[in-house]
């Protein structure tokens, strides 16, 4: 139990940043508040926005207690109802993540990177939800499983995002902007692509 515990609040604390950003952004577009002319694009094209904060959020929450084994055992209908929400919610949360950077105009803060990077992250995690969902119609339970792991922890790069910026915020002071804002924001999805990896193969 005690286990399970830690999991679940771990990944609740790697969800509450992005969170909290989300809820900035909403109240922002439904205020119809402009604070700066990079958040004009928002507001220009909004329902991408909207649906992706809502399925990140729920995603992320949900997510958390997908992966504690105690809790998922004990709570099979829950963990299969939830499941399938979770499915919608990451394609949705994947997809509308590649609209908007397909769509969208690039911020001055990007290199020229963090574009290609976003689109290899954004189809990664898309088809890591299709493969497990795709192993579980087979009733492959243990690559189901892999493929849903390896697509959660894709998704929660924004939370690895806060800690991989953080030595820059410490030393060196100020946004980044070009390619070390493009390293440290591929870092975050790196690790825990690493993470998901060490974990499916230790389990």
């Amino acid at each position: 139990m005690k286990k399970d515990l830690k999991i679940i609040l771990s990944l609740l604390l790697l969800a509450f940043v992005p969170t909290i950003a989300g809820t900035v952004r909403f109240l922002q577009l439904t205020s119809g508040e402009v604070a700066t002319p990079e958040d004009q694009r928002f507001f220009d094209d909004p329902i991408p926005v909207f649906i992706h904060i809502f399925a990140v959020f729920f995603y992320s929450v949900l997510g958390a207690f997908q992966f504690a084994p105690n809790f998922r055992k004990n709570h099979l209908k829950w963990h299969k109802m939830s499941g399938r929400a979770l499915v919608v919610l990451g394609f949705l949360s994947a997809t509308t993540g590649l609209w908007l950077t397909l769509i969208f105009p690039k911020l001055p803060t990007d290199g020229e990177w963090l574009y290609s990077i976003r689109l290899v992250v954004g189809t990664w995690m898309t088809l890591c939800i299709g493969i497990g969902l795709f192993h579980i119609l087979k009733r492959n339970i243990q690559s189901h499983s892999h493929w849903m792991i390896r697509g959660y922890a894709i998704g929660m790069g924004a939370g690895t995002q806060v800690f991989t910026h953080l030595p820059w915020f410490i030393f060196v002071g100020g946004d980044p902007t070009g390619i070390p804002r493009d390293l440290m924001m591929g870092a975050g999805w790196l690790i825990n692509a690493v993470v998901a990896e060490w974990i499916i193969r230790k389990s």
